[in-house]
């Protein structure tokens, strides 16, 4: 059996476990409840012939990114580390499977369960704004495609974070601080010190709603700076499509290698 079909086994058998843990039919449910809540207040309350397609449609997409994050800890979390937790490795490193294979097999259902989520909201949120405006602009395709290169690379991100610890609910925990609490942190930060934050992949992936933005994709400001005090100043960044593509795409890959190298050398304890 070549690495390929050894990698495609792993990937069949990591994605049944998603279904039969429910973690799946858990976050499907989620964002079924996320879509329904918002379908029903934008039909009671807000009055559609006052918006823009764009404002519209950037409301829709801006839980994406925090729906992406979720899958990420629902699918890639414990991927490896949770291995090392249940000593199940002791029953599948051994086997003649390299751990390549293992590794980019599970990750292949990883996006694969998170692509199945993903696509569930996109598709209200395409429907929704096609009923009201009766068309689907370049923004939303724009918007619709970095957000699964958003998906690559946080997955990847989240997979070396699992690869470096043990036990599979700490890299859950320590994942989600990291991905809600410290890249904001660090964003914000960035304000203040008028360094553009390059560095945290959030940022790059700020472009999935930026791209509605005016005439962003043309010539839309990426660095404001506001005078708030005599001695006080507040920059603002905001990346370009090309930068974003760029953050994510260097996420992805450094991430990868690293996640790679990490678990072929490590051992079990």
């Amino acid at each position: 059996m070549n690495d390929f079909v050894q990698m495609l086994v792993i990937s069949k058998y990591q994605f049944k476990n998603y279904i039969r843990s429910k973690r799946l039919l858990t976050l499907i449910l989620i964002t079924l409840a996320i879509v329904i809540a918002y379908i029903v207040v934008v039909h009671i309350y807000v009055d559609t012939s006052y918006m823009e397609v764009n404002s519209f449609a950037k409301d829709w997409v801006s839980p994406i990114s925090f729906l992406i994050i979720l899958a990420a800890l629902f699918f890639g979390g414990d991927a490896i580390a949770g291995e090392y937790q249940t000593k199940t490795g002791y029953f599948l490193l051994p086997n003649p499977i390299r751990r390549e294979s293992i590794l980019w097999g599970k990750y292949i259902a990883s996006f694969l369960a998170s692509a199945i989520v993903i696509l569930i909201y996109w598709a209200f949120a395409f429907g929704d704004i096609y009923y009201y405006y009766k068309e689907i602009n370049s923004a939303l395709l724009y918007s619709f495609s970095i957000s699964f290169l958003f998906l690559l690379s946080l997955l990847a991100l989240t997979y070396l974070f699992s690869s470096l610890l043990n036990n599979g609910t700490v890299a859950i925990v320590l994942v989600a601080i990291i991905y809600f609490f410290v890249f904001s942190i660090v964003d914000s930060i960035s304000m203040l010190t008028g360094i553009e934050p390059w560095y945290s992949i959030t940022y790059g992936a700020s472009i999935l709603t930026l791209v509605f933005e005016g005439n962003y994709i043309g010539d839309y400001p990426t660095k404001q700076v506001i005078q708030v005090g005599p001695n006080f100043t507040i920059t603002t960044f905001n990346p370009t499509i090309n930068e974003g593509i760029a953050i994510m795409l260097a996420y992805f890959i450094i991430s990868a290698i690293l996640a790679t190298i990490i678990f072929h050398y490590k051992e079990m304890k």
